[in-house]
């Protein structure tokens, strides 16, 4: 013979009219408390006008522990990455992304679209973005230009090509240009990059580029 509770009707309908209270009492509560927030009025201190957003990105990227490195032109770029490559053990470079393998190709820059690596040996990922938000110092990149969410997860050193008019204001801006440019076929994946990884799990002491990026670094070509 098996024991046990079983409830009637009149149980369960008192049950759920307590639970009824509960959750009118939790949400009258979380209405009071957020009340006053004005969602529609801009948070971010403005830019100055003096600065510009370019300025402004770099300023904010740096502080994030980002390299940022200004040039005039595409060649000057290129010129730049094969000194640069060899000199900071970035080879052999890993890109997926077609636009800037094209750009490789077109200056006759080697590299990789494998992420294979000898032991010990860091792995260099270069690739394109859609936008630099100026107020947070952050990139904007998409799965839909690298082909592949490892091209900016995997890496211990993210290099990142971008020209003077993908700067915007802020994320706002960021996610209207990604609409505009994509229409009804938006990328599966959209990631924003703030500098190197953090992390404060031991000791609670921040370390950058424990786990993740290492390193990020921003090529701003003028266009």
């Amino acid at each position: 013979m098996a024991w046990g509770y079983k409830a009637d009707n009149r149980d369960t309908t008192y049950k759920e009219q307590i639970l009824a209270k509960v959750r009118n009492a939790l949400l009258e509560k979380q209405e009071a408390l957020f009340k006053d927030i004005d969602q529609h009025t801009e948070t971010w201190v403005p830019i100055k006008e003096e600065d510009g957003t370019a300025v402004t990105f770099a300023q904010n990227f740096t502080e994030n522990r980002g390299i940022f490195i200004y040039l005039e032109s595409e060649r000057e770029f290129a010129d730049c990455l094969k000194q640069l490559a060899p000199e900071n053990g970035w080879e052999p470079l890993w890109c997926t992304s077609p636009a800037m393998q094209a750009l490789f190709d077109k200056y006759g820059i080697s590299y990789t679209t494998s992420p294979e690596r000898e032991p010990k040996q860091k792995l260099v990922s270069l690739t394109d973005c859609e936008c630099l938000l100026a107020q947070t110092g952050s990139i904007l990149i998409s799965d839909a230009l690298t082909l592949t969410r490892e091209a900016y997860a995997m890496p211990d050193i993210l290099l990142v090509f971008a020209t003077t008019e993908q700067i915007v204001g802020g994320l706002k801006d960021a996610l209207l240009s990604v609409e505009k440019k994509y229409k009804g076929n938006k990328p599966s994946q959209l990631s924003i990059i703030t500098g190197p990884s953090r992390c404060s799990d031991i000791e609670q002491t921040l370390v950058i580029g424990a786990s993740g990026l290492r390193q990020v670094a921003v090529f701003l070509v003028e266009d």
